[in-house]
């Protein structure tokens, strides 16, 4: 146990990484973790540990400044070797968060279940099975479409990527609009909708900006976009704790996405504040473990709480705190043992791929990717 815990905090920092960006993913992970965990303490009551759902709005940002090299200039990749990287970064540690769960007592085995999941299809089908297995699994489709859509301007080598992206943004947004107006809050197709790239879109590409904006911005206007970025979060938040669902209406329907645009700015303040040229060990070594860490947090953590209370009749505050170090050590686990390797894999087998002697190889398959 130790050994493995120590690999997940190596401190060596890969080429290509902006630690701050791996600082922010961890937290993005906590966030819908302690969101989760929010009933032990706090039952149905609303609060701001159920605010922290937006934490995926956050990772959805987050990716889009992470891929934003690729989007903004997808001359440079190669299709294939991008997919590739994808595939064993990505779903090798999400199949076995799959079976994982589908082997817990309080849930079934159920093949066709399990396969739509595999498939990336559980939130097609209905709300009931989009959060059967681990509410945080719906967040995964969106993800994949996410990189199809970069895997296709890959493919066509266009030069017009910021045209395609501002036009993409607008349609997105109008999808939105007519979606919270114009659809039950019941229907299928408003599922479908709001948790596919056809709504959530414009969150990826908010990060992608703020990848643009970071590169010019002084420190000054970096720390009023992490101001105002943090402002705007507790002002959503507060509408939340205190309107519930009443806030979409009260924000057009537009509600996470305001919320992704406090956390595009607070990204923009992390980025300029915080450059990795000059960082401390100890930061080095916090952003290391919460990046490396980030996925399996997000995977596993709704798998604890079940397992510690069939075992140890655990509740309250002594529940929440074993949940949150039970998380953390599989997630160590699991990062040594699966994620890391499969990813290390996949980069090896996507480098055959490129041309030999392209400078700019190390830049597409840093750790972020």
């Amino acid at each position: 146990m130790h050994t493995l815990t120590f690999s997940a905090m190596n401190t060596a920092r890969p080429q290509g990484i902006d630690l701050s960006v791996e600082l922010l993913r961890g937290v993005a992970a906590i966030m819908v973790m302690l969101c989760h965990y929010a009933v032990i303490i706090h039952g149905t009551e609303r609060s701001w540990l159920s605010f922290f759902y937006t934490g995926v709005d956050f990772f959805f940002v987050i990716s889009g400044f992470v891929f934003a090299p690729v989007l903004l200039a997808p001359g440079r990749e190669n299709v294939t070797a991008f997919v590739i990287r994808r595939v064993f970064r990505i779903y090798p540690l999400f199949l076995a968060a799959i079976f994982l769960y589908a082997l817990l007592p309080h849930k079934t085995w159920d093949n066709s279940i399990i396969l739509q999941h595999a498939l990336f299809l559980h939130t097609t089908v209905s709300k009931e099975i989009a959060f059967y297995y681990n509410p945080a699994f719906w967040s995964l489709p969106v993800e994949i479409e996410f990189y199809l859509l970069i895997a296709l301007l890959v493919s066509i080598k266009t030069r017009k990527t910021k045209y395609i992206l501002t036009l993409l943004f607008g349609l997105s947004l109008m999808t939105s609009l007519m979606t919270h107006y114009l659809l039950a809050a019941d229907s299928h197709a408003k599922l479908v909708l709001t948790h596919h790239l056809p709504v959530i879109l414009p969150e990826f590409l908010l990060g992608t900006l703020a990848y643009q904006i970071s590169r010019n911005c002084g420190k000054l206007p970096g720390l009023i976009a992490g101001v105002a970025g943090i402002v705007l979060l507790f002002m959503l938040g507060q509408g939340f704790v205190a309107h519930g669902e009443n806030i979409f209406n009260m924000t057009y329907g537009l509600f996470n996405l305001f919320c992704a645009l406090g956390y595009q700015w607070i990204l923009i303040a992390s980025a300029v504040l915080f450059r990795p040229s000059r960082s401390i060990d100890a930061f080095t070594l916090l952003a290391s473990v919460m990046g490396n860490l980030s996925y399996g947090i997000y995977l596993f953590h709704n798998a604890i709480p079940p397992l510690l209370r069939l075992h140890f009749q655990l509740d309250g505050f002594l529940l929440l705190t074993g949940s949150i170090l039970g998380t953390l050590c599989l997630s160590a686990i699991m990062y040594n043992t699966l994620e890391d390797p499969a990813r290390k894999y996949g980069r090896r087998f996507a480098r055959q791929f490129y041309k030999a002697g392209r400078s700019d190889l190390r830049g597409l398959t840093g750790n972020n990717q």
